[in-house]
């Protein structure tokens, strides 16, 4: 069984090789199923991405439900990492009946990219455990599901000259960077392509006009021929490591 923490939150990580290695608290046990518990319909942050910065903590909910018919003594839900190195938040999950039998639990967990074990190695997909405990004594845990948890990006965009002539060459530049969760600030990201993207005044659209590689410095620019008045914008669409994001559309007026 796992260890009870003695914080609403726990964190278990294991530092890089050659560093200290420290365990805080134990790792989730999966128990075999006793009699009547079950969980089922396990997800972390609605089934998205959990998106994380350089400095503002996030918070976001795991939700399970569990049915039990002695009723439910506690339940806790968690997300965990454990490659290269162990990290593991988890909390207690409030209850609200669902039924006759069956229990909704929600817990809200908060990650701090600050905190000295979340680093970018750990960027990617995250396990989803619940354990619960009925008051009977039945007792059961596992791996439910699986979450991304991401580095957010950031994304500029500049299109000029403004206003431009009708025909004539608009010159479309911008730069790309991600959350470094060692350092806590936005780095440069390099080689990724990402997509230049039109939409004309009176449009609610998108269409994309070309793609374009960032630079090794995150850089991007490209030309293109100015033929109406309307919106351009970069686009993003992420990776496994990392969000996706879009600039605002940069209007400019053909004359």
């Amino acid at each position: 069984m796992r260890v009870r923490a003695t914080t609403a939150t726990s964190v278990v990580a294991a530092a890089a090789a050659g560093a200290l290695a420290f365990s805080v608290f134990a790792a989730p046990a999966a128990h075999a199923a006793k009699d009547n518990l079950l969980i089922s319909d396990v997800v972390a942050n609605g089934g998205k991405s959990i998106v994380v910065g350089t400095t503002a903590k996030k918070s976001f909910t795991v939700t399970a439900t569990v049915t039990e018919d002695s009723g439910v003594k506690e339940a806790d839900l968690a997300i965990e990492h454990d490659d290269p190195h162990y990290n593991y938040y988890w909390k207690p999950a409030t209850c609200k009946s669902a039924g006759k039998s069956r229990y909704s639990r929600k817990a809200t967990l908060t990650i701090d990219p600050r905190a000295e074990w979340f680093r970018n190695e750990q960027a990617g997909t995250w396990k989803v455990h619940a354990q619960a405990f009925g008051k009977d004594g039945d007792g059961y845990g596992d791996y439910y599901s699986t979450v991304p948890v991401k580095r957010a990006a950031k994304l500029t965009v500049d299109a000029a000259p403004e206003p431009v002539k009708k025909g004539g060459t608009l010159t479309v530049t911008g730069k790309l960077t991600r959350a470094d969760w060692n350092t806590n600030k936005y780095a440069n990201y390099a080689s990724q392509l990402v997509r230049l993207e039109f939409r004309k005044k009176d449009s609610s659209a998108y269409s994309t006009v070309k793609t374009v590689k960032a630079n090794g410095a995150g850089s991007l620019k490209t030309t293109v021929k100015a033929v109406s008045d309307g919106y351009w914008r970069w686009n993003f669409t992420g990776t496994s490591t990392t969000a996706a994001v879009a600039t605002t559309g940069d209007y400019v007026d053909v004359r």
